[in-house]
């Protein structure tokens, strides 16, 4: 396949309008680059984005807060990248959550993205919590 080059940026605070921009934007890349619905890396990736981006919008930006979810996406040869920024409380416990028993029905979005993605990370910056996933296709 040959190198593509593909960048979405957009702001958003509610949780159904976040998660329709979210799966757009992927949508958009597999228009821009030629892939197809059945591409398995691609819905792995948005599988995952699904999951972080609704857990950032329901815990990262409550009903009233001041700011809105900063979200980017881009395909840069080999390698999509994405990075949700949030100003919810500091997120203690993310990425060493184990999948939760089967009698659970929550706590098992964190577990399900980081075995989706080649990476998946988070961190603190001052008052904003920064998460980026990372799938090679």
């Amino acid at each position: 396949m040959r190198t593509q080059r593909f960048e979405f940026r957009a702001s958003f605070s509610d949780l159904d309008e976040g998660l329709d921009v979210l799966h757009r934007s992927v949508e958009r890349l597999r228009r821009a680059t030629g892939r197809g619905p059945d591409d398995r890396p691609l819905m792995l990736f948005e599988t995952a984005l699904g999951e972080i981006g609704s857990n950032v919008l329901t815990h990262g930006s409550p009903p009233g807060a001041a700011r809105p979810v900063e979200y980017w996406l881009r395909l840069d040869h080999d390698s999509l990248v994405a990075s949700l920024t949030d100003s919810g409380p500091p997120v203690h416990e993310h990425l060493g959550r184990h999948m939760p028993g089967q009698d659970r029905e929550d706590g098992r979005g964190l577990a399900m993205a980081h075995s989706l993605l080649d990476e998946l990370g988070y961190e603190r910056d001052g008052d904003l919590n920064r998460w980026r996933l990372v799938k090679r296709l």
